[in-house]
């Protein structure tokens, strides 16, 4: 048995900081992989959108699932840009406000925060698959598939399938599902591999929730993609059930009456109706309209009615796919720790001297920073009061031991 006072169960993110703002010897990291840090590799595209700029100067409800406000005041975007400068990383923002290493490789991030763990000689046991996880006499024991470790305090950094565990603990939690992931629809005549660059895309579940966000669509010959659809898909993630429908505005610069006049003015380009949108949509685009709207395509555009025109404007405004699941692609999950059972320092009101941070609590945002700035401020807020907590007794036994001699001193004299 491995004994800690402090174990902090996951290396990701949230882990690594809160490890690093503990600054305790103490302590133990615990993670299932062979290298700490190792799901930041593949965030931004292997860029590592550490976060963005934004959350600290918009309401952050307009990026997340819930209010952070709280949690944010104490350790925000400015603190996340301080804290990595000090570990010497050099970022760079885009237009986006997305802020990446400027080397622009998420190697970058991965190092420097091993770099430091290595400096502060913080325990780490990589390649440890947790199996169990129990609380007995005012210790955690963890067991894994080659170790056993107990603590007193424990600091929970596993997200995706590892927020189970926190069920052996009887902690509070919203039903994990898949989040920032590609949707699987009906089939896609014809579209695998195209893509339609700033269109309006609005989600609506089945319970008539909507959410809608210009950007940029994939299609693949079941399904759509692109972070336009990965933040539409959170949607349907809270909701748990993917099922609704996702309409796409294909061009979204004109109102219905506006394109209505344009596609009338056009028929006068005197062309076969099959060359009707060339200008104006991809071939693969108009191909589908015409299906949609049994078209004729054996005539002369002039010869096109006044009826079939507005039918053209009614798929090109809402374009409609059938919402019938998700591609196991996804970024970050929806649900966790119900943060009504946490604190402002992320401990848990119904587990003694446990905290929960990063993507095990019920928090989700948007692409584009949003779910690390998360990670690092639950887990320094979390390392912070490990800290504190600490250095308290620290300090009560430094007072006591001089309250003892003065007393002793007195006694003498």
């Amino acid at each position: 048995m491995k004994n800690f006072k402090t174990i902090i169960l996951g290396g990701g993110a949230s882990g690594c900081m809160a490890a690093l703002r503990a600054k305790e010897k103490d302590i133990a990291i615990i993670d299932g992989g062979t290298q700490l840090a190792k799901k930041l590799l593949v965030t931004g595209n292997g860029k590592c959108n550490l976060t963005n700029v934004d959350i600290d100067t918009q309401p952050n409800e307009k990026f997340y699932n819930q209010d952070l406000k709280k949690y944010f005041y104490k350790f925000n975007v400015e603190d996340t840009l301080n804290f990595f400068a000090h570990l010497g990383l050099e970022v760079v923002s885009d237009e986006q406000d997305r802020v990446y290493p400027i080397s622009k490789t998420a190697v970058s991030v991965q190092d420097v925060l091993i770099r430091e763990i290595e400096k502060k000689d913080i325990n780490v046991f990589l390649e440890q698959k947790v199996v169990a996880l129990k609380k007995e006499n005012n210790k955690f024991l963890i067991k894994t598939a080659t170790n056993d470790f107990s603590c007193d305090k424990l600091v929970f950094c596993l997200g995706g399938q590892g927020i189970e565990l926190l069920k052996d603990l009887q902690v509070s939690i919203k039903e994990k599902h898949p989040s920032l992931c590609a949707l699987k629809t009906s089939k896609n005549k014809n579209l695998a591999g195209r893509r339609l660059e700033d269109v309006l895309v609005t989600a609506k579940d089945k319970n008539g929730n909507v959410f809608s966000e210009m950007g940029e669509v994939l299609f693949k010959e079941d399904g759509l993609s692109g972070i336009v659809i990965f933040n539409l898909s959170s949607l349907f993630a809270r909701q748990g059930v993917f099922e609704g429908e996702v309409s796409i505005d294909m061009l979204p610069n004109f109102t219905h009456k506006e394109l209505e006049e344009k596609l009338l003015a056009r028929r006068t380009l005197n062309v076969g109706v099959s060359q009707f949108f060339v200008g104006l949509l991809a071939n693969a685009f108009a191909y589908l309209i015409f299906d949609k709207c049994n078209t004729n395509e054996q005539r002369n555009s002039k010869e096109l009615t006044e009826k079939e025109i507005k039918e053209f404007v009614k798929v090109i405004k809402a374009l409609k796919f059938n919402v019938t699941g998700y591609y196991d692609n996804n970024q970050v999950f929806s649900g966790g720790a119900l943060l009504s059972t946490l604190d402002e320092n992320c401990q848990s009101k119904e587990v003694e001297n446990l905290y929960i941070c990063g993507e095990a609590c019920d928090v989700d945002g948007v692409c584009g920073g949003y779910n690390l700035q998360w990670a690092w401020t639950s887990g320094f807020i979390a390392g912070g009061q490990i800290w504190l907590s600490l250095n308290k007794l620290k300090l009560k036994l430094v007072l006591t031991s001089v309250k003892l001699k003065l007393k002793l001193q007195k006694i003498w004299t």
